[in-house]
């Protein structure tokens, strides 16, 4: 290992004696000498002695050359070797200052050792491959190939180190051996080549040295070769001796292992819990063999722990482990969890067989307590298409079928039957259960034409007798909606006799006599009525009394309608008109007169004072008091809304102008009415009063031209008549795309007749019939737009479009014009949808005020109550009253309608929320979405308060997973899915 420069000095001054004390009599020069000890100091491992001297040398004596280079080199390279601070900074000032010097092939391998020690594995390696072996002793190279093994095993060659070691393990001394076959066998075991490995574990697995360190190999073998007795034998027998903690913890893992091998869980339990408890990152696999282990023991709750652990990642182990945490849930009572579990697993392919078998229990479950995050009717639908061949798949095929049935979803229910083909006995139960209470949803929803349809399919089943009954009332009262009055008295008086009992049978003669009065025949409807009050429900008794008093009063049996209306113990301003109007009848003008006074005196703000103002008019126009009619009349167009008794009060008016001998001004007002009803029905009436004046001054020519100024052709053109008279009779039919062309031709060759807005209006109907709204609208609007019969029809039928196009400002515009109709059913439509309009505005005075409207009548229909309720109870909710939100919302609950109740239950669960009733507002969703399944928005919604719910329980992975499966399947709730990201972003803190 001597430098160059050391050899010549030994030539020069000769062999030198091993004593360093006789040294000097070989030297004449005291500096020659000492730098000639340095050496010698550094050969034989003195190191701070041979610094001391180099250092000496290098600042004191000033040396220059070769002398200098050596002493500059010494110095630093012995700095080095010390580790002594910044000497490898100083290493590197001496490779610049002499950059070609013979001296660093002296300084691998102490750079080496430096580095091996600074734990700087690259450059160790890196200087030690720069050694030259030939210039070591056997010592120093077996020690050489050490360092070398182990810098290329720390720098990741592992390979490289293996075969280094194999070389020193060659050369090396009994001793050495031992220590290289022990790094060797770790190298061996670590690369999987385990013959090898225990190859060299043998020679040293007796020596007191290693034993303790490996004889867990040994465990791991026995375990890996399947022997687990030995294995659980050998671990056992090392745990009793002194090994590290690190070591008697896997010990204790491959003892559990084995047990769990042998399917023996309660004794595998201990040592596994024992390992595991001592990880502060367990594996994967770990916690699934725990968590399985857990199961097997009954400790579901454990169990639980475990699973939840390890599902946020995606992998056959996770997908286990999903399925797992599923059963485990599932133990302990928690199946709305489990569903979750589930639900995760079947939707990881890792393993097929477990993903059928958790597919199977998520669309289970979801039927058995309700699926918040998707339709359980298309997660059965989905297996079967996904498991034709199942087993169970009959089983999942009436399942589905009643899953439809029990959410709600009746359609789907039917259609799901008619692809399964069967035909027994709970098929038959279910498809009339489902075609009847489509029918119910039908009607509620007002598609009466549909709700025929379904309940007369329903009615044709024996299965249910009382439904079969109901089924056919149904029908009848579909009828009656579409006012086929002659069908609904052959539907319901074919039931009427009839033995079948049913639900609404105490009603059916009420109905029945309703639909006869309807269709005016009186005498069948006053037997009915009669019949009715014999055995009336309490709440329908009066009407009933005033119904059968309006038969005796159409009969002109007016005695006795009128003997009903007094003795009536709930006279209202109904039973006054109705008595008064008898009694003008009859003829007693006077004391007609007399009780319409006395009903606008009672009664300032009911809705029959225009009527009395103007019967009033007309009863004194009677018995020639034309004056008195006309203060009367003009009281009514002055304070009137109804257009049609303002029209006809207008006319009379004009003709007691006449009566009172005053030509000019009733001429004057019939020119007036002429031009404000030019293109309407009253025109006729107008011409027909003006006719009398005209004709009485012989004026023939000027009441043809007056005529033809209002549009009006004296003589009516044939073909037009034919024409309408055609199209009316399809438009009646519904045979609406057929009645178009009749209606174009009419109104071309007749562009201003009599009929034109009916025309107008029935053509507008027709388009929109046909679904050509862009048709509709333009010619609807010329009917909205103008003072007529059907000006109303029209902007009812226009103001629907707009809503059907999200266009709630121009459908603002008309519905503003109907709150104010004298027609209970328009003004209601309005109402309602003014009351939505002004929600979704945030109005909720407005809202809340038409509500009031809708709900202050009493003679409302239930559906059209209900729908005020529920806009009242929404914007109750959005204004922050909570008490009386919850309140109004309660009563809607057990709604027939699936929307108002769906979204009565979001709001309860709401409020459970707020309340901090977790558990209660999720057992809320679940039933939501178990029996409304079909009502997707109000479903989306609750989800969200699930997730909250989730939150407040501070079951974190429950809540993530379900606001996730909001954000990833409810892109058509939009609001829905702002809000489930707020509630993601508040999970993450």
């Amino acid at each position: 290992m001597s430098p160059k420069n050391i050899l010549i000095y030994a030539g020069l001054f000769g062999a030198v004696a091993p004593i360093f004390a006789q040294q000097s009599a070989f030297f004449k020069n005291r500096e020659e000498y000492r730098i000639s000890l340095a050496e010698k100091l550094y050969q034989h491992k003195i190191y701070t002695a041979a610094q001391y001297e180099f250092a000496r040398q290098y600042f004191y004596q000033n040396p220059e050359g070769a002398k200098r280079e050596a002493s500059l080199f010494y110095d630093n390279i012995i700095g080095v070797i010390l580790n002594k601070s910044h000497s490898e900074e100083g290493l590197e000032a001496f490779t610049k200052e002499y950059p070609k010097s013979a001296y660093f092939a002296l300084a691998n391998a102490p750079l080496a050792d430096y580095y091996l020690a600074k734990k700087d594995f690259a450059k160790a390696l890196a200087s030690l491959k720069k050694v030259n072996q030939y210039n070591l002793t056997k010592e120093e190279n077996t020690q050489y190939i050490l360092k070398l093994g182990y810098a290329k095993f720390m720098t990741g060659d592992t390979q490289g180190a293996i075969e280094a070691l194999d070389e020193a393990y060659k050369n090396a001394d009994r001793e050495s051996k031992n220590d290289i076959a022990y790094m060797l066998g770790h190298l061996q075991y670590a690369e999987g080549d385990r013959k090898k490995a225990f190859q060299y574990f043998d020679r040293i697995k007796n020596d007191f040295k290693y034993a303790k360190t490996v004889k867990p190999y040994y465990v791991q073998l026995y375990f890996n070769e399947k022997n687990y007795d030995k294995a659980i034998e050998e671990g056992k027998s090392l745990l009793h001796e002194g090994i590290s903690k690190e070591y008697r913890m896997e010990v204790n893992k491959i003892i559990g292992e084995s047990y769990f091998m042998k399917k023996n869980y309660a004794t595998a339990y201990p040592y596994l819990k024992t390992y595991l408890d001592s990880k502060t990152s367990p594996s994967e696999s770990d916690l699934y063999e725990m968590g399985f282990v857990a199961a097997q023991l009954h400790k579901y709750d454990e169990a639980v722990n475990y699973y939840n652990q390890l599902i946020s990642s995606q992998s056959a182990l996770a997908q286990n482990a999903y399925y797992q945490l599923g059963n485990a849930y599932l133990e302990v009572g928690k199946k709305r969890e489990a569903l979750t579990a589930f639900r995760a697993a079947s939707r990881m392919s890792y393993d097929i067989k477990v993903q059928q078998l958790a597919y199977e229990q998520y669309a289970k479950i979801g039927y058995d307590i309700g699926n918040p995050f998707e339709s359980n009717s298309q997660v059965l639908q989905a297996y079967i298409a996904q498991y034709p061949n199942a087993a169970n798949i009959q089983e999942m095929r009436n399942l589905l079928v009643k899953s439809y049935l029990y959410s709600g979803n009746y359609k789907e229910t039917l259609s799901a039957i008619k692809k399964l083909g069967e035909q027994s006995p709970e098929m038959v139960s279910i498809e009339q259960q489902a075609s009847f209470l489509l029918g119910t949803e039908a009607f509620n929803k007002g598609d009466y034409t549909e709700a025929e349809t379904l309940f007369e399919y329903a009615a044709k089943y024996n299965y249910h007798k009382d439904l079969k009954a109901r089924s056919e009332y149904w029908m009848g009262q579909s009828q009656y909606q579409m006012g086929d009055y002659e069908s609904t008295t052959e539907t319901l008086q074919k039931l009427y006799h009839s033995a079948l009992d049913f639900e609404e049978k105490q009603q059916l003669p009420y109905d029945l006599a309703y639909a006869y009065f309807k269709n005016k025949k009186f005498k069948e409807a006053q037997h009915y009525f009669k019949l009715y009050l014999q055995n009336p429900k309490p709440e329908f008794k009066n009407d009933a009394e005033l119904r059968l008093a309006d038969t005796y009063y159409a009969n002109n049996e007016l005695n006795d309608a009128i003997a009903i209306y007094d003795k009536n113990v709930d006279a209202t301003d109904y039973t006054q008109f109705q008595k008064a109007m008898s009694l003008g009848f009859k003829g007693n003008l006077e004391a007609k007169i007399s009780s319409l006074k006395k009903l606008i005196e009672n009664y300032k703000d009911s809705e029959y004072v225009d009527d009395a103002l103007y019967e009033l008019g007309v009863a004194y126009s009677s018995v020639g008091k034309y004056k008195e009619a006309n203060e009367y009349f003009d009281k009514l167009i002055k304070t009137s809304s109804d257009k049609n008794l303002v029209a006809n009060a207008s006319i009379y008016r004009a003709q007691n102008y006449a009566d009172l001998g005053q030509s000019e001004k009733a001429m004057e007002e019939f020119r007036t009415l002429g031009n404000t009803y030019k293109g309407t029905s009253y025109v006729e009436k107008v011409l027909l009063g003006a006719k009398a004046l005209y004709l009485k001054n012989g004026d023939t020519e000027g009441y043809q031209n007056f005529a033809s100024s209002l549009g009006v052709k004296v003589s009516a053109n044939e073909l037009d008549e034919i024409n309408l008279t055609t199209a009316q009779k399809l438009y009646a039919a519904k045979n609406y795309k057929a009645a178009i062309p009749y209606y174009e031709r009419y109104l071309t060759q007749n562009p201003m007749g009599s009929k034109l807005y009916q025309a107008k209006y029935e053509l507008g109907e027709s388009y929109y019939q046909n679904k050509s709204n862009i048709k509709a609208m333009l010619i609807l609007g010329e009917v909205a737009n103008a003072s007529n019969d059907y000006q109303e029809d029209a902007q009812v039928r226009l103001s629907q479009i707009y809503l059907k196009n999200n266009n709630r400002t121009e459908a603002k515009k008309h519905l503003q014009n109907l709150v104010a109709s004298s027609n209970v059913s328009i003004r209601n439509y309005a109402l309602i949808e003014m009351m939505k309009i002004s929600v979704d505005a945030n109005d909720f005075n407005q809202a809340e005020a038409y509500a009031d409207q809708v709900l202050g009548n009493s003679k409302n229909s239930a559906s059209v109550r209900e729908q005020a309720q529920t806009i009242k109870a929404r914007s109750l909710m959005k204004r922050g009253h909570e008490a009386e939100a919850k309140k109004a919302y309660a009563a809607l609950e057990k709604s027939s309608n699936p929307q108002v109740a769906a979204e009565a239950l979001y709001a309860k669960a709401y409020y459970q929320n707020k309340a901090k009733a977790f558990k209660s507002s999720n057992e809320t969703v679940f039933r939501l979405s178990n029996n409304y399944a079909s009502e997707e928005y109000w479903g989306a919604k609750s989800l969200v308060v699930m997730a909250k719910n989730y939150l407040g329980l501070r079951d974190k992975y429950q809540a993530s997973y379900t606001v996730d499966q909001i954000i990833a399947h409810y892109s058509d709730f939009p609001d829905v899915v702002t809000e489930a990201k707020q509630v993601k972003s508040q999970i993450k803190k």
